[in-house]
Formats: structure tokens, sequence, C-alpha cells
């Protein structure tokens, strides 16, 4: 009977016990659980050792507790044991977590960070690996618009044509109005992205993407970006262009539009029909480039748009036209108006294809000459591009005309015609 009512007490005062129960010994914590078994009490004793979860059962909650705070304490034990550091090593440690502390980050992450880095550069430093690709990704805070600002006021300052500044402003202006950030954080991703999304022509965003390749090699110029690699927007693509019909100008067009220019229109058509150089590069002629004792004029790359010399040879012709201008100093053209008027003269008088004077100048040399090559290196081009453009536009006869016009000839157009 007081057995019975023994455990009855027991039984009470298990149900008022609160589990699980957790026995803590400094850092160490093991945890009591209560369960049935076949009708029966159940106590777990559950733990982690070694990374690993552990479970003892006790049939008594006593047994179950002495076990638990057993366990503890040899885990307690064990982990005051590991961290019996010496001096040295101590304040080292320490050294370490307070060079740590400031970045929030945990040693062992660290740790095996560094070790990971290490193992791709073959003995190497991963300070030196750290600084030199600070060096090559370093971006500069000149924002997109100042670097687009900073350009068009430099070209304008060169003389360049107004077509040309405002080519180069109407597309720079919608990129910068994109890219409201640092020129250094613009990829060569981004700018592919932007350009996809104008739903323009491949020669339209051909014409995009060199502008911004040129803004771009201004900021390395004047070190926005560095000055040792290539710029982001020469990694861009070029758009595939399906390539269109060439348009030239015949020779008794030509010979009519020197009948009726006037003196600048007469020698910015000769220089651009008999030499093929592009506009661009003719406003930034000056006369000392033109050698007529050795009959060539020297491009410079300061003033060439590949960045390269090249030497263009007098035609006899042009060296008519020229010989008026012997001993000149200075700009060949005082202003970049030169372009701009001179098409304008043009298109009172013909439909004025798109880059008349340079296609005509390649059509008609390469049919005089045969030689792709060399017609590519006067005019800073690819021989491939040339022979495929251009090899069959015109022939001999008209390439002997087209380098016959004079300025004699060229004002008779009736009997030019009739030649």
């Amino acid at each position: 009977m007081q057995n019975h009512a023994a455990c009855c007490i027991i039984s009470v005062m298990k149900r008022h016990e609160r589990f699980p129960k957790a026995v803590k010994i400094g850092s160490a914590i093991v945890k009591i659980y209560c369960g049935k078994a076949h009708g029966y009490d159940l106590f777990t004793v559950a733990y982690h050792e070694n990374g690993k979860r552990q479970r003892r059962t006790f049939a008594d909650l006593g047994d179950a507790k002495n076990a638990a705070h057993e366990i503890a304490l040899k885990i307690a034990q064990g982990r005051a044991n590991s961290m019996e550091l010496t001096g040295a090593d101590r304040d080292t440690y320490i050294a370490v977590l307070n060079l740590l502390r400031p970045h929030g980050l945990p040693l062992l992450s660290v740790v095996e960070e560094y070790v990971a880095a290490r193992e791709h550069l073959d003995g190497d430093s991963l300070l030196s690996a750290a600084k030199e690709y600070a060096r090559k990704h370093k971006h500069s805070d000149k924002r997109v618009r100042d670097v687009v600002d900073e350009l068009l006021a430099a070209k304008k300052s060169d003389g360049l044509s107004i077509r040309y500044i405002q080519s180069l402003r109407s597309h720079l202006s919608r990129f910068a109005s994109a890219f409201h950030t640092n020129i250094g954080s613009v990829t060569a991703g981004l700018i592919e992205k932007w350009l996809a999304s104008l739903k323009v022509g491949a020669r339209a965003r051909n014409n995009i993407r060199m502008s911004i390749i040129t803004l771009f090699q201004h900021a390395r110029k004047h070190g926005y970006l560095p000055r040792d690699q290539r710029t982001e927007a020469e990694h861009v693509a070029l758009a595939k262009q399906r390539g269109g019909e060439i348009g030239i100008l015949k020779p008794q067009e030509l010979a009519k539009l020197f009948a009726n220019a006037d003196e600048e229109a007469t020698l910015y058509l000769a220089l651009g029909a008999f030499t093929g150089i592009r506009s661009a590069e003719l406003i930034r002629l000056h006369w000392s480039d033109i050698n007529f004792e050795r009959g060539h004029i020297i491009v410079g790359k300061e003033k060439s748009k590949t960045a390269t010399r090249r030497l263009v040879p007098i035609q006899p012709n042009l060296a008519q036209w020229l010989a008026p201008y012997r001993g000149g100093r200075g700009r060949v053209f005082a202003s970049g108006h030169a372009v701009d008027r001179t098409i304008a003269f043009a298109k009172q008088h013909m439909n004025w294809p798109q880059n008349a004077l340079r296609h005509s100048y390649a059509t008609y040399r390469l049919a005089q000459t045969h030689d792709a090559a060399r017609v590519a290196l006067e005019m800073g081009n690819s021989p491939t591009m040339l022979f495929t453009n251009y090899r069959e536009l015109s022939d001999e006869h008209d390439a002997k005309a087209w380098f016959a016009i004079a300025p004699k000839r060229a004002r008779n157009v009736v009997s030019f015609a009739a030649a």
C-alpha cells in the first residue's frame, strides 16, 4: 500500500516537471526529453559530440539527470582543454579577432577563403594579386555626362565639322541619359544591352558604337580609365550588316560640281575625290601635311581615325588643283563648316550618296591599280573590305576619266562628258 502511494506521488511530480530539461555547464548544453514507451516513462538525454547528435535513454529521471550532468561536464572540460593556448598564441588569436571585428567576418571563413585563393596563385602573394586586380578594375569617379561634355568641347575646339559634332552629341547624349554613373562602372555587357534596346539598324548601331568608343578613348587618354588596357567599349562587338549598295559619283557629276563650286567647296571636293581621305581627317589637315616636293599627303596618327600614320599620294590632276595653294600655312580649312557647306552645295545639284567622295575614290583607284593592298594602305582600310565592296563598281575607262578631271576640264562639263 505504501509503495503504491509512493509511485502515485512520483507520477504526479513527473507530470509537473517541464520538458525538455537543459543541463548546462559552461558553454556545454545537454537536454533531457520525456516520452512514453509501452505505457512506461522514457527519458532521453540528447547532446552533440564531434559534430554528431547523440542520444541515451533511461527509465528513471534521476539516472537521466546524472548522466546529463556527467556528459555536460565532459564536453565542457574538453572544450576548455582545447583552448589552452600559450601566451603568444593567445595574443595572436586576440589580435586576429580585433582585425576582423570591423569587417564582421568570422575567423574560420577568412582562413578558408585565404587558403582557397592561394591555391589559384601558384605561390604568388595574395596581396600582390589583389593590388593588381584593383589597379586594373579601378573605377574613376568621373561621371559619364561630364566626360561627354568634356569630349564635345574638345572636338569643337579642334575645329571639327558641325555635322560630326552634332552626330557625336546625338549619340552620346542618349548614352549619358541611360548611364547615370561613373564611366569606369560601365561594362561592355551593359553597352551591348543598351545598344540592342535602341531598335535601330546595324549601321546606325555601329555608328553609335563608334561614338561610344571615341568617348571611352578620350576617358582613357585623360586618366579616367586605365591607360594600359583596352576600354570596355572596344570589347563591344560590331553588329552584322547585311550590306547596302555603295553609292559613287560618275566623273561627269563631279565635273559638274567643280564647274559650279566656290573656292572652299572646290578645294574640299578635290581633296576628297582624289585622295579618299575621310572628312574628319581632312578638316584636321594643315598645309604642312601636304608635301608638294615628294608628292604625298601625310595623315598623322593624331589626325587619323585609326590612330595610325599613312601617306596618301597626290595624283597628277590633284597637283593641279592644289598648285595655287603651294606655300600655304595653317589649317587647310579654317573650320569644320567646309564639310557641311560642301555637302549642302552638292545636294542642290544631285542625289548625294553617303560618303560619296571616299567611296568614289576607292572605286576608281582600285580599278586603276588593281591592287587592293595598296589602296587599303592609302585609305586606312582593310584590303578585304575594299576588294569586297568596290571590285566590280567601275572599270579602267571610268577610272581614267575620274583622275583626268583637272581645273580647266572641270569648267567645261559638255566637252568632258563627250571625252
